[in-house]
């Protein structure tokens, strides 16, 4: 009895010493089978390993990279045999920040048919929507889940359905980063700072001297 004591006790010793980060990286979200915050070789790995085709691997800026793939790796609420649809993975700082289904739809019925089939049964699952946009022949349907933006896009002009997966904490950091690089208050080391400053070679005095300042 005392052994088993013992070994019980090791073992919840052992538990308890795992890396919280070990821990928190497991519980994140991982929408349509790849998990937040991941890189792109990770990425990768997971499209390899699933026998699936990349179509589209392309830098939309500095730091945003698309990475579009073919079909699906997870089981859907709907039926897409026989449909056009891609998983497209949207990169942030090299990190994963949301996921997506696009669909081409053949016309307008089919469109109408998925927008409808998505619109039901996440509504179903998550309640309301918290908000319903729509201009020209775009339109809009919010969901907020916890650390999720869950957002339905229809273009009527084209017939294309997007079920978009927005993680909420990489899309504030995106936010946060854009926000201090439009308001010039990035953090910069002091050899970067006294560069942009243009007096890293000015010496001692140098201002006093000839007024420069």
């Amino acid at each position: 009895m005392n052994f088993i004591k013992v070994f019980l006790l090791l073992i919840s010793l052992m538990v308890l010493s795992l890396p919280v980060t070990t821990i928190a990286k497991e519980s994140e979200p991982s929408p349509l089978g790849f998990k937040f915050g991941i890189n792109k070789k990770q990425a990768r790995k997971v499209i390899d390993s699933n026998g699936k085709r990349i179509v589209k691997d392309e830098k939309d800026s500095k730091d945003m990279r698309v990475i579009q793939m073919q079909g699906v790796i997870v089981d859907l609420p709907i039926d897409v045999d026989g449909r056009d649809v891609m998983t497209e993975l949207e990169f942030y700082d090299k990190k994963l920040i949301s996921t997506s289904l696009v669909f081409a739809a053949t016309d307008e019925t089919e469109k109408v048919e998925l927008e409808n089939d998505f619109d039901k049964y996440f509504t179903s699952q998550y309640g309301e929507p918290v908000e319903r946009d729509s201009m020209m022949y775009f339109s809009t349907i919010t969901w907020s889940v916890p650390d999720i933006l869950l957002i339905l896009h229809t273009n009527n002009k084209n017939n294309t359905v997007q079920v978009e997966y927005k993680h909420k904490p990489g899309h504030q950091a995106r936010f946060e980063d854009d926000l201090d690089y439009k308001r010039g208050t990035i953090k910069t080391d002091p050899a970067t700072q006294m560069f942009l400053e243009g007096d890293y070679s000015k010496p001692t005095g140098y201002d006093d001297q000839y007024g420069t300042q």
